[in-house]
């Protein structure tokens, strides 16, 4: 007894004197980590958050998302352009979340509690959660082919060692499956950085990487003999889809790419020093995303060219040079990249959305730790066996995460006309004078019928995506198209409609219970336009 006692103690997490939850229910809703960002802890600067685009715009799954355009068909011109509009379009939501994140110390799970309620919060958690753990899984499947084209330049032999161990079915050969192992043994430190100590590694990547994707740019167009023959692929889109279906679909792709960003940036900028200049650094993300995404394009088109197939996977494009000490470093770089990716765009999410579950026994790196776990445990592979069922996936998520990001930004920006937030109700709805975020039972019930009325539409395209037999009618595959934007669109005019016919308290200035008590002391803990926090989040 006393051993499990002992036990109970090291797992639970107490919260420290001076917090926001330090008197009664504090571990029910939050902890440490969960808490808002004391203003000395802030040191991400702008050229940190700036950079973080740069870095992150480089990775091999931006690369994937017109690569696999052009596989399925699509003219490699035309793709680019698709991507383009995808990236234009996630960027405004990005800004908001990141404006959000920095204005008032906060992560996603706190900030959801407003829309959703204290307890409606779950659901976006879970729903966040469970696209980062995919996320995490399938980056650090790349990371593995990364790590395969740094064996193979060393022991060339390695390309056919144990190849025919694992059956077809498997999608996945035993010289990948060790080549995951390794990248997700490599990664595992990693997960034990704090947010800050990571802006310097991310500080090394901005200075690489650039000049890795020029080399490989400069390849691409060599080795092809200039722009002519790449851009030149005719449209041959199949199965008796048109052009358009095909355009439609690489921009809803290209946003799914950075539509967690859309949510998750919150968690990163709510560590930068300067609020302003870190929501306008956003506006990278369409600059450096679809530089890459051309990057990813000219591979997969020059490869065709080249070796006479469309390599949609630009490792495996590495993986055909003859240099080996090139294919070592390529893959070097990118399995470097791909920690980096890995661990701030899925490990930090999840951690944050697992906190906010379960904020007792969760903290960020117990939170980052399972999540690497789960990743190892989806086995990834399956989904990148190829192209289409890479895109499937992609497009597949936006269907939950169009209509959370329509929600959020209908609930801050036109219910509560950006006014500000309540920082202690978001975290202390026990108190008998704090119900501002508490609504019915601690949910929102107009977030509830706003989200279900933006996925319900977009649920038979999701079914016939994953079972092309169901026989779905072409006017819901068509609408499915663009699931992220229809999604945000319906969910965000849905709620507001709902707030109108059904009005709730949103002025952050008061503590409301039905009567407006204690308007005095709610303004010395309220975030809002005119003000900055005032004591507890320094």
């Amino acid at each position: 007894m006393d051993r499990l006692a002992n036990l109970r103690r090291r797992i639970i997490l107490h919260p420290e004197p001076g917090s926001f939850t330090a008197e009664g229910e504090s571990a029910r809703w939050s902890n440490k980590d969960l808490d808002p960002v004391p203003q000395e802890n802030k040191k991400w600067e702008w050229y940190h958050v700036g950079g973080f685009w740069i870095a992150e715009g480089f990775n091999v799954a931006q690369l994937e998302t017109p690569s696999s355009a052009v596989a399925l068909g699509l003219n490699p011109g035309l793709a680019i352009i698709a991507c383009l509009i995808g990236n234009l379009l996630v960027t405004l939501p990005t800004m908001s979340s990141g404006y959000i994140g920095s204005k008032f110390g906060l992560n996603f799970p706190v900030v959801s509690r407003a829309s959703f309620g204290m307890r409606g919060a779950y659901v976006a958690m879970v729903i966040r959660g469970v696209v980062c753990v995919i996320w995490m899984g399938v980056q650090s499947s790349v990371g593995g082919n990364a790590v395969r084209c740094m064996i193979e330049a060393i022991w060339p032999s390695f390309k056919n060692w144990n190849a025919d161990v694992l059956p077809a079915s498997a999608s996945i050969t035993a010289p990948d499956l060790l080549c995951f192992a390794i990248f997700w043994i490599v990664q595992f430190p990693f997960l034990f950085l704090s947010i800050n100590a990571l802006r310097w590694f991310f500080m090394i990547k901005v200075v690489v990487m650039p000049f890795f994707g020029v080399v490989l740019f400069t390849w691409a167009l060599t080795a092809a003999h200039g722009w002519g023959p790449l851009f030149s692929i005719p449209n041959n889109i199949t199965n008796g889809w048109t052009v358009g279906y095909a355009f439609c679909r690489t921009i809803t792709a290209s946003i799914s790419g950075n539509a967690t960003f859309a949510i998750n940036m919150g968690d990163i900028t709510r560590y930068a020093h300067d609020s302003r200049r870190a929501w306008q650094m956003q506006l990278l993300l369409p600059v450096c995303i679809t530089l890459t995404e051309l990057l990813g394009t000219v591979l997969a088109a020059s490869a065709q060219v080249v070796y006479g197939q469309v390599q949609w996977n630009p490792l495996q494009v590495i993986l055909l040079w003859d240099d080996r000490a090139a294919k070592f470093f390529a893959g070097f770089l990118f399995a470097f990249a791909n920690i980096l990716t890995n661990v701030a765009g899925n490990s930090v999410p999840f951690a944050n959305d697992l906190m906010g579950l379960f904020p007792k026994i969760i903290n960020i790196r117990r939170g980052q730790i399972i999540c690497a776990m789960l990743g190892f445990a989806i086995c990834p592979w399956l989904i990148q066996a190829k192209a289409t069922r890479f895109l499937a996936f992609l497009n597949g998520y936006t269907v939950f995460l169009g209509p959370l990001i329509g929600l959020l930004l209908s609930d801050y920006w036109l219910v509560r006309r950006g006014a500000g937030l309540s920082i202690r109700s978001l975290y202390t709805p026990g108190h008998a004078h704090n119900k501002l975020y508490w609504y019915t039972a601690g949910v929102n019930p107009r977030a509830m019928i706003a989200l279900v009325a933006g996925i319900a539409p977009l649920l038979p395209g999701l079914a016939e995506s994953i079972d092309a037999g169901l026989g779905v009618g072409r006017g819901w595959l068509e609408f499915y198209t663009l699931s992220w934007l229809d999604g945000l669109v319906a969910t965000g005019v849905v709620y507001y409609l709902l707030f109108l016919v059904w009005p709730f308290e949103t002025d952050p200035t008061r503590y409301f219970n039905g009567e407006g008590e204690d308007v005095e002391a709610a303004e010395s803990e309220t975030v809002t336009e005119e003000g900055e926090e005032k004591s507890k989040v320094g």
